[in-house]
């Protein structure tokens, strides 16, 4: 992979990364191999749904895992959020945070609605979602793996487990980003939502995703937070997109009418001073190299938001009813 700081849209997607263009990975040839596999996974997709059943009585219908540090400002949102939206559970890893926010998850914890683990160990993303799937892989089923500067955003429906219902043959669901910009704001309003004040986004979807991972299946150890595989009989079965189309050899397609169903808001920077704090100035859970990703990041500012050209309201039909969720409503 060529890593490339500009963004660049090419058909229906916005990438960064670039195919390497070799006699045997080209742009033909990993065609080839993507339509010669098709078949063969949903084959072994078909037998494993019904030779191998799981039969299991999940606690919870869906589940989020995610890994935190130093995001007690936006936690709260998060959280009555994608209570709003249907999510059941959350399982969250504090790592080495130092601001208040055994404060904000307290009364989560006290309904049970949170497990917090503290994991001290630095660049250690993959690991905390490996420790959360091996052990509560029996109490949700689904479980996803989302960070919290991301919004799960259904469009076709109203609650998340409407949208899962359609899926529930397949062990891994990917999701593509909606990515969001500053709406050129230099300072965050903390007395509004994030939904409320980011709606500057690309026109075109990332060809990042996150995961939906059915825990009747098996899956492969944990190495990237964007893809993760599934394994049936030996074979790594890779996840399909929200337009039910297999995500393998850099290849992204989708549906006839293009349409999606779902989306995660990804609200990258917001705006320039919690870009600032957030991706320049603080460690990172995943990647090693915390100065080389923050010249990355800076280096990709501009080029990320020049492409902020539209203007997407999705996710505020969700607006009233977060703000509401502690009144019950």
């Amino acid at each position: 992979m060529k890593e490339n700081l500009e963004y660049f849209i090419k058909g229906n997607f916005v990438h960064r990364e670039l195919q390497s263009q070799t006699l045997f990975k080209n742009t033909v040839t990993r065609y080839i191999a993507y339509f010669i596999q098709y078949p063969f996974i949903h084959l072994l997709i078909f037998l494993n749904n019904i030779l191998k059943k799981k039969k299991t009585h999940y606690r919870h219908t869906i589940s989020i895992c995610c890994i935190f540090k130093n995001e007690s400002e936006f936690l709260d949102e998060w959280i009555k959020f994608h209570l709003v939206i249907g999510i059941d559970h959350f399982y969250l890893y504090n790592n080495n945070s130092d601001d208040d926010y055994i404060g904000i998850l307290q009364p989560y914890i006290d309904k049970g609605v949170v497990d917090l683990f503290d994991w001290p160990h630095k660049h250690s993303q993959m690991q905390a979602y490996e420790h959360c799937y091996k052990n509560f892989n029996n109490d949700t089923h689904w479980l996803t793996f989302i960070d919290i500067d991301e919004f799960i955003c259904p469009i076709s429906t109203n609650n998340i487990k409407g949208w899962l219902s359609n899926y529930k043959k397949y062990p891994g669901v990917a999701v593509y980003w909606k990515q969001f910009g500053s709406s050129g704001k230099m300072k965050h309003d903390h007395n509004k939502l994030v939904i409320e004040q980011y709606t500057q986004c690309w026109p075109k979807y990332s060809t990042f995703t996150k995961m939906f991972c059915n825990m009747k299946f098996s899956f492969k150890p944990f190495e990237n937070p964007h893809k993760m595989n599934a394994k049936i009989l030996g074979f790594n079965i890779p996840p399909i997109n929200q337009f039910k189309k297999l995500i393998n050899f850099g290849i992204n397609r989708i549906s006839k009418n293009s349409k999606t169903n779902i989306q995660i808001n990804h609200y990258w920077g917001k705006a320039y001073d919690c870009f600032v704090k957030n991706k320049i100035n603080k460690t990172d859970v995943y990647h090693e190299d915390d100065f080389n990703q923050s010249l990355l990041r800076n280096n990709l500012l501009k080029s990320h938001e020049s492409l902020c050209k539209e203007r997407d309201f999705e996710i505020q039909k969700f607006l009233l009813f977060t703000k509401l969720y502690n009144n019950k409503y």
